[in-house]
């Protein structure tokens, strides 16, 4: 099976969300280093954000990583992972289980074990009671797709793929492969990353 990587930076992003430091990097270049041990990788950017993307990478040596405004013709190959930049804290290892158990899948997604308590509440906001969570997941960042897939579905749409019949598979996500308010988040980050 031949892979390769794309890293998305949302057009709701602001270029300093992705390119200012999280203790010492910044979320695309981290992003970009957490896929880039388990395929070729591109960043897939909105035209506005193009160039502070493609800056921010060569400031930190890489250069070499393309940076496009059009997502469908980056699948090549046969599968292609796809990462968020909105999950800068997400390691190489979790790229590289769902790389692993892509073969045998349609769809991979990385997901944790819901442990939050969840509610269900009225339309008023009065809470009816509390829901299962035993069949609750969080799905995390990087996701597997063959490049049949993605090229039919988009990557954030689990409900399209789900009802469409496609195999998706999932692997044991990372307490780490949290989304983030790259905006507001950054000092909780810092301090994530500081304290290892």
């Amino acid at each position: 099976m031949t892979l390769s990587a794309i890293v998305t930076v949302p057009a709701l992003l602001a270029p300093a969300d992705f390119t200012a430091p999280i203790a010492g990097e910044p979320a695309l270049v981290r992003a970009v280093r957490a896929v880039r041990p388990v395929a070729p990788v591109s960043v897939v950017a909105a035209e506005e954000l193009a160039g502070a993307a493609t800056e921010c990478l060569a400031a930190h040596g890489l250069s070499d990583v393309p940076v496009h405004t059009a997502p469908g013709r980056l699948a090549e190959g046969d599968a292609v992972l796809v990462h968020d930049v909105r999950y800068p804290l997400a390691p190489a290892e979790l790229a590289a289980r769902v790389a692993a158990a892509l073969p045998a899948h349609n769809v991979v997604i990385p997901v944790l074990t819901m442990t939050d308590s969840v509610k269900s509440v009225a339309a008023e906001g009065i809470v009816l009671g509390n829901v299962d969570r035993s069949e609750l997941v969080i799905a995390q960042y990087p996701r597997g797709y063959t490049a049949e897939v993605l090229a039919r579905f988009a990557p954030g749409d689990l409900a399209a793929l789900i009802s469409a019949g496609l195999d998706v598979g999932t692997v044991e996500g990372d307490p780490n492969a949290f989304a983030v308010d790259l905006t507001h988040d950054r000092e909780l980050l810092d301090a994530i990353v500081s304290a290892g």
